[in-house]
């Protein structure tokens, strides 16, 4: 039983209790109103700190608005006058958005002075403290020399260490190896003569259950399995520039490593079409999937990242050369590197390693990639594509070189462009594949002058007809775990209203659906959401009408809302019409109106009857813009 004090009746106050309380009124008095005197003071001094601060504000969004007016076009959006609170805020979000990408470049430069000399304090300690011992002892203020010595610490407590031999493994293999039922699927979905439904071999084998040592029953329901329509819709051509950046969107989301239908790898994707009798082949590598700073069995993480930031070799630039030769790329075949954010930085580190392995690099096509400080050689010819108000880009402190002697061997390109973003999007919206496929239609539709005019022609060669896609996986060796996203990944729950789940079971009861996924594509930064429904269905013409359309939209908004995304995307294949596959991008503009982008990717197998009963307009890619209250209602958290 808990002790308690007993009942006792209350007598009044005794003599000592009447002193006790005189003099604490004597002492707390003067105490408490000192007190008061310094917490009005702090109010003062707030209150005036708080009107300084608003009064700069309030002329920072009027020089915003001023600068704005005479910007045409205004970017990012079009600001009002700032004279209403609402409109404040505005000006102040445009204001921080354009600041925000030029600080980050200006704090990186600066860091590496300002850091440096504490660098340089813990390698001379490091002499005279192992554990602080890690070379480079003397760092020069440089943000790579800076760079090196945060590697060379990490190293020393067991984080950032990228010395591991690559594994290179086909993709299909590793799927057969780890997913079998889905491999099983994926052939069932490619062959013409499997029959118009999937039923999985009885003796296929379980992995769960052979881990477990348990003798389970047939699955209940193969095709609920998550996994089975993102891994069915690879691509098997890339025909344009923007093909190549949604090819690199693709191959992200096949390792995503918080996506548990997916391995924990990095895919490297070759392309090889012969022109003229002569192969031409484009390699492709990952972005960053994890920003744990412990490297994890994926080679494309954080350590990557700081790693070829430091100018040393990564690990998934030695699975990327290992790759290539694998793949038979002979000496003389030309070769065209190219990647997204990380993927950029391995295909210039590769492009300098590439003359002494045997292979000829021709050109380097990078998005979203602080390409300033990396070395990219003589006779590679590169196309930069930067967003302004991207981080990335800038996170190394300085500028693409500008090289565009078009008629030696001195060539670098950088475009950099402004695609829409609404009031109140993240930063985070602007480095995603998706993004950046968008502004490489445009460079392809309108190219902005003579010199990317003149690199867009250099390759065709490598698009078009006759290409054959092979995907390879590459693995840290050793016994290392998978990594998350993010060191620490915050789940969301949602008790009421459309949850994924319910999204996903409720598509797979219509008529004519095989598999569903719904997952959250991370084609950028940790926190850069999009939205994403892959959907395998028996015929496309059903849902190639907007009614249709319209309701998904409507399921997968309701996500949108809740995680702050930045969009939501669609993709749909059809058993009937192998070779076609139809996708489409949703995004809120400025003015509140969605902008749906809608691209059909075509490949070899496709007949051209199929294109022309469906598409009858053409596959090229399309611009549709809907009113604001186009998808209401949206289904919201209390479900209403």
């Amino acid at each position: 039983m808990l002790s308690q004090l007993p009942p006792r009746v209350w007598r009044g106050r005794t003599p000592g209790g009447w002193a006790g309380l005189i003099v604490g009124l004597i002492v707390g008095v003067p105490i408490a109103f000192a007190l008061g005197l310094v917490l009005a003071a702090v109010g003062v001094v707030v209150a005036v700190v708080a009107v300084v601060v608003f009064l700069l504000a309030l002329a920072g969004e009027w020089t915003w608005y001023a600068i704005q007016r005479a910007a045409r076009p205004p970017y990012p959006f079009p600001v009002p006058a700032p004279r209403r609170r609402r409109t404040r805020r505005t000006a102040l979000s445009g204001l921080y958005l354009a600041s925000a990408p030029r600080l980050t470049g200006g704090l990186a430069r600066v860091a590496g002075w300002v850091l440096a000399p504490l660098a340089l304090l813990i390698g001379l300690v490091g002499i005279v403290v192992p554990r602080w011992r890690a070379r480079p002892y003397l760092a020069v203020f440089t943000l790579p020399a800076l760079l090196r010595k945060t590697v060379a610490l990490g190293r020393k407590r067991g984080l950032l260490r990228d010395g591991h031999d690559a594994v290179l493994l086909g993709y299909d293999d590793l799927l057969e190896r780890r997913f079998p039922l889905l491999h099983d699927f994926l052939r069932w979905w490619d062959d013409p003569r499997g029959g118009d439904d999937y039923t999985p071999p009885p003796g296929l084998p379980d992995v769960p259950a052979g881990l477990l040592g348990l003798e389970l029953g047939p699955s209940p329901d193969p095709l609920g399995t998550p996994g089975l329509a993102a891994g069915a819709m690879r691509r098997r051509s890339v025909h344009t520039l923007r093909d190549l950046l949604l090819s690199q969107r693709e191959i992200d989301d096949l390792c995503d490593p918080d996506l548990d239908e997916r391995i924990d790898t990095a895919v490297i994707r070759l392309v090889v079409r012969e022109h003229e009798g002569v192969r031409h082949w484009i390699v492709q590598f990952p972005s960053t999937k994890s920003w744990h700073p412990r490297p994890g069995v994926a080679p494309n993480d954080l350590t990557a990242d700081l790693v070829i930031g430091a100018e040393h070799e990564a690990t998934i630039t030695r699975a990327a050369i290992e790759t290539m030769r694998e793949a038979g790329i002979r000496e003389g075949e030309p070769v065209v590197l190219a990647g997204f954010s990380l993927g950029g930085m391995v295909a210039a580190q590769v492009a300098v390693r590439a003359r002494a392995a045997g292979f000829t690099v021709t050109h380097l096509v990078v998005a979203g990639t602080p390409l300033g400080r990396l070395a990219v050689p003589d006779g590679v010819r590169t196309l930069a594509i930067e967003h302004v108000l991207d981080l990335v880009p800038r996170i190394d402190g300085r500028e693409n070189a500008v090289r565009l002697d078009l008629d030696g061997r001195q060539v670098l390109v950088t475009v950099k462009a402004g695609p829409p973003l609404a009031p109140g999007f993240r930063l985070g919206a602007l480095h995603q594949a998706v993004a950046y496929a968008d502004t490489a239609g445009v460079i392809e539709t309108d190219p902005p002058g003579a010199p990317v005019a003149v690199l867009l022609g250099e390759l065709r060669p490598f698009f078009g007809e006759g290409q054959r896609v092979h995907d390879r996986a590459a693995l840290r060796a050793g016994s290392l775990p998978a990594r998350a996203a993010v060191p620490l990944y915050l789940h969301s729950t949602v008790e009421e209203g459309i949850t994924r789940g319910s999204l996903r079971q409720s598509l797979r009861r219509l008529a004519g659906v095989y598999a569903v996924d719904v997952y959250q594509s991370r084609g950028g930064l940790a926190t850069t959401i999009l939205w994403s429904a892959d959907v395998l269905v028996r015929a496309l013409e059903p849902w190639l009408a907007p009614t249709r359309r319209a309701a998904i939209y409507r399921g997968l908004l309701s996500l949108l809302g809740r995680r702050r995304g930045v969009g939501i995307h669609l993709r749909l294949q059809a058993r009937t019409t192998p070779g076609l596959t139809w996708e489409a991008t949703l995004q809120r503009m400025p003015d509140g109106r969605w902008r749906e982008t809608i691209d059909v990717i075509v490949d070899d197998r496709a007949a051209a009857a199929d294109i022309a009963r469906l598409f009858p307009e053409g596959v090229r890619t399309r611009v549709v813009l809907h009113r604001p209250d186009a998808f209401e209602p949206v289904v919201d958290v209390a479900g209403v």
